[in-house]
């Protein structure tokens, strides 16, 4: 075995697919076949189930562990080599969510390319669960994202935090409340509650996603049922069917400015709900005896244009 063997495998067990890991790994499907069942010879015994979906076995995921390990430490040996020689090369790979990834990275990823041209970088868009995951198994190189207290194995510092209002048509609270439509808004951000807008549909993200589970506790603090009109894994998407009418949605307060164009800010109503509620968005990467650089002036560049604090967790 060898470091493709490593490769090879990791691709086959998160593709589930030898179609769709000899694509990614841009090699004939019967090329991968062939180094897997060269493995399984190797170790005497079968990591696959091949049948449909893919399945690993129980030694398939002993040495799916064990790959993820060894890659990482390849990365690791590969990035502190290049620091040793001074060779500013290699590919950094960054998760982030995608809306979040479209309002923080165009600009930090653009002056990154002036100072370091000689990087590659990779985006992997993802969920914030997802985030948290493929940076545990090294499969990527740091994250922005939001992450629990005291995470064993990674260095998390808090780069900024998210204001979260809601955003909701003037036409649909209109429609809701006639005339009181106003007025119920002012009451939503004078108390602080969503309890004024009981009657109003909600458009969320999914659960296991920082504003979908802030905006579900919002609302059960409220008294508000958790029946949504519609939920997606995507803020654009939501803010989208929130302009035409379907109902009131969550976001960042950045993001509902950044979106709205000319003459939509003053056909949306954006309410104000408070210092609680608000999602801390930090980055972060693994604790190594050697840190690439790389990761560190990234980090630094992102504090530098949107960071609010730098405080290690």
């Amino acid at each position: 075995m060898n470091f493709q063997t490593m490769e090879y495998f990791i691709a086959l067990a998160e593709e589930r697919s030898f179609t769709r890991a000899a694509r990614r790994l841009m090699v004939t499907q019967q090329t991968l076949s062939a180094h897997i069942a060269n493995t399984e010879r190797e170790l005497g015994v079968r990591l696959v189930n091949r049948k449909v979906p893919l399945t690993l076995t129980y030694a398939g995921e002993v040495l799916l562990d064990y790959a993820r390990r060894i890659e990482t430490d390849r990365r690791s040996m590969e990035q502190e080599f290049a620091d040793i020689s001074g060779d500013e090369q290699g590919l950094l790979a960054v998760g982030i969510a995608s809306t979040r990834g479209r309002l923080l990275m165009p600009n930090a990823l653009a002056e990154f390319h002036k100072r370091k041209p000689g990087v590659r970088i990779l985006i992997d868009e993802a969920e914030n669960e997802e985030l948290v995951e493929a940076l545990r198994e090294g499969r990527t190189d740091m994250a922005v994202a939001t992450f629990p207290k005291n995470v064993p194995g990674l260095e998390v510092h808090l780069l900024r935090t998210e204001q979260i209002v809601l955003l909701v048509s003037w036409r649909l609270l209109r429609s809701l409340y006639g005339e009181e439509a106003r007025q119920v808004s002012e009451e939503v951000t004078r108390k602080r509650s969503l309890a004024p807008l009981k009657d109003c549909p909600f458009l969320l993200l999914g659960r296991h996603d920082e504003p979908g589970d802030l905006s579900r506790l919002l609302l059960m603090d409220a008294g508000i049922g958790n029946d949504p009109a519609v939920v997606s894994s995507n803020s654009e998407t939501l803010m989208e069917l929130a302009l035409r009418d379907m109902g009131a949605t969550f976001v960042p307060r950045d993001l509902a400015h950044a979106m709205l164009g000319d003459g939509e800010e003053d056909d949306m109503c954006i309410m104000d709900l408070g210092p609680d509620a608000h999602i801390d968005i930090h980055v972060a990467w693994r604790q190594s005896n050697h840190v690439w650089s790389v990761i560190n002036d990234f980090a630094s560049l992102l504090m530098e244009q949107v960071g609010d604090a730098g405080n290690v967790l």
